[in-house]
């Protein structure tokens, strides 16, 4: 069960390190158990990544802590057995509470907490004022021995990279031109589009205590920001200069009595399901992620309920399309967008690195606990729409052991198309064009061959830049040429 949630945001600029965050978001968590001693009862802390300690993240200038989860401990005055820093990802909180509560549920685990935070609100200032800050803690390894999970699974190909996918924002454009494709509209039409959908995310935001930009917003100002690539403007996309933190307190039934934690304060795991997708370039539908959608046929397989039941939800929300191709899955795109987001999402409650749906995890905790009889979908994601993590909550009682329930589903159950590495035509089924200075300087394609394979490639070529922007369908002409290593250069095929 999860017995409590604690939440922190500081709006404005101190000298707090991402570990001091995290560890009051753990003493808020703790306190809102309302148990005794249930700090000192803690055998596992998890600490959700530091954006610092991710692939293609420069480090922290200030220094950082040998040992995240030990930091906290000190800071809650716990000493727990076992520390672990996650993965990459931001599925990774609600993916921790998957394994814990199989590890818990098999007697392996007692008590865990789960925290995380990021302080690049901080960090960005204190760089531009020219503050020094000592972020630095040490740790004997022998005496607290650390499980780091690295970075985890990528979910590129190297022909994606080397013709410039890098950045999620690129990857997302990507995925987004394929939903305008599909549901006919023009690049304006879809821009529109989104900035409605933002908006009514941000009228949530407004009204949230821990959000980091609470800042109401109308579409104008949505659109009106400056342009990143031809779809986002910059209060499209997540926002990640935060000081935020979130911690969930989870146990067994026996540890809660024990503990003195009220009963009422219980909120328990329905259903817990979890995998991860194909690489972008191999999806064989571009508009969203099947694997989602086979994990959302797995939660619903384990409860009664269907989605109409569901009052609470939180859609992950890095990007639009985040929100809107889950919300077609789930049949509830027709929704207010404010009814999907229990925050406000990452463009305005605040993309914190990693550790988002923890605080749409200690969100919804904290709602049940007033609506008893009501249960929470909450929808988290990694990578590219790659890896999704999902789980349904209330406080009305479940009877499944959680021991032998399969919550993992394989990436091979996902069907994909063959990449081809050296193609000579093909056509385009999406597209990105990257802007640099508020001009467009890179497009980069995701085309088929008539074979059915599919590739990359790129131009930094005006012309074709100008005539992909003009292109108002998938299916337009392309004709390669090879770059350097795995590199495709593009050009518009002649009629």
């Amino acid at each position: 069960m999860l017995v409590g949630a604690g939440q922190v945001v500081r709006r404005e600029v101190t000298d707090e390190s991402p570990m001091q965050l995290a560890a009051e978001a753990a003493r808020r968590a703790l306190e809102h158990t309302a148990g005794r001693g249930v700090a000192a009862a803690i055998d596992t802390l998890s600490v959700t990544r530091l954006f610092a300690d991710s692939m293609g993240m420069p480090p922290c200038p200030f220094g950082r802590s040998s040992n995240p989860p030990r930091s906290v401990a000190q800071g809650i005055n716990a000493n727990p057995a076992h520390y672990v820093y996650g993965p990459v990802g931001g599925n990774d909180p609600q993916s921790r509470l998957i394994e814990f509560a199989g590890a818990i549920a098999r007697g392996e685990r007692s008590v865990v907490l789960l925290c995380g935070a990021e302080a690049i609100r901080n960090q960005r200032s204190a760089q531009r004022d020219g503050r020094q800050l000592d972020w630095n803690e040490n740790f004997d390894e022998k005496a607290f021995p650390l499980e780091d999970r690295g970075w985890g699974d990528f979910f590129v190909t190297m022909q994606e990279v080397h013709n410039g996918l890098l950045a999620p924002m690129a990857y997302y454009a990507l995925i987004e031109q394929a939903r305008a494709f599909a549901a006919g509209r023009s690049v304006d039409e879809h821009r529109q589009h989104m900035a409605a959908l933002l908006q009514r995310l941000n009228s949530v935001a407004t009204s949230q205590p821990y959000a980091q930009f609470p800042a109401a917003m109308t579409e104008q100002d949505i659109l009106g920001a400056d342009p990143l690539n031809h779809l986002y403007s910059k209060r499209m996309v997540a926002q990640d200069s935060v000081n935020q933190g979130a911690a969930l307190v989870l146990c067994s039934v026996a540890a809660a009595r024990e503990l003195g934690i009220p009963e009422e304060h219980w909120v328990f795991m329905h259903a817990l399901a979890e995998g991860a997708d194909v690489n972008l370039s191999e999806r064989i539908d571009l508009t969203h992620s099947a694997m989602v959608a086979a994990v959302f046929e797995r939660i619903f397989a384990c409860t009664d309920k269907t989605i109409d039941d569901i009052k609470l939800i939180d859609l992950y929300s890095c990007f639009p399309c985040a929100v809107t191709s889950s919300a077609e899955i789930l049949g509830v795109e027709a929704r207010d967008p404010a009814a999907l987001s229990l925050t406000g999402g990452l463009a305005f409650f605040g993309g914190a690195g990693n550790n988002y749906s923890m605080h749409a995890l200690a969100e919804a905790v904290t709602q049940l606990r007033e609506l008893p009889e009501e249960f929470a979908l909450v929808a988290a994601l990694g990578g590219f729409l790659s890896k999704h993590a999902v789980g349904l909550f209330s406080r009305v009682p479940c009877a499944l052991d959680w021991s032998r329930q399969d919550t993992k589903l394989d990436t091979e159950i996902i069907a994909r198309k063959e990449i081809d590495t050296s193609p000579k035509f093909g056509e385009i089924l999406s597209y990105v064009v990257n802007y640099q200075s508020g001009a467009p300087v890179q497009a980069i394609v995701i085309a088929e061959t008539e074979q059915g394979k599919r590739f990359v490639a790129h131009t930094s070529e005006a012309a074709t830049i100008e005539a992909v922007l003009n292109a108002g369908e998938p299916g337009t002409p392309i004709s390669v040429a090879p770059g350097e290593k795995e590199a495709l250069l593009f050009s518009i095929a002649s009629e």
